[in-house]
């Protein structure tokens, strides 16, 4: 009896309760290096069952600091959320840097409607913490 309510408990957590959506746009504060504003947009690459890749542009606006980045993203969708983990890179405007590389971890979870609340942190040569609201497709 033991396998059977692990078995169930899996395929509860990987019935897709977060949601498999194509196309997103968040917006949020980020922090790390200044406190200031992100926004970001992302895509479904590919995906099979619960499991989907998407590519992700982002724009953050810190104090002191601009940067664009590209993400590609590996996620799991959960029955409560969607946990995520890439990499990607960061380009700095207006002379705050050098180009850089980083990883991500984070996870998207549902509210009402067709929005998603989310918390991620990027690292690497500058670490990027973001916390925010997703409006998705």
């Amino acid at each position: 009896m033991g396998t059977f309510k692990t078995v169930m408990a899996l395929a509860a957590l990987t019935a897709g309760g977060a949601s498999a959506e194509t196309f997103g746009v968040q917006f949020g504060v980020a922090s790390g290096g200044g406190l200031g504003l992100h926004v970001g947009a992302y895509t479904r690459v590919a995906g099979f069952g619960p499991i989907q890749t998407e590519g992700r542009g982002t724009l953050d606006l810190r104090q002191g600091a601009t940067e664009v980045g590209a993400d590609a993203l590996l996620s799991v969708n959960l029955l409560l959320a969607r946990p995520y983990a890439g990499v990607g890179v960061g380009l700095p405007l207006g002379g705050g840097g050098n180009f850089g590389f980083h990883t991500t971890l984070g996870a998207r979870f549902g509210l009402p409607g067709p929005f998603s609340g989310f918390a991620e942190g990027n690292f690497g040569s500058r670490n990027v913490y973001r916390a925010g609201l997703l409006f998705r497709f």
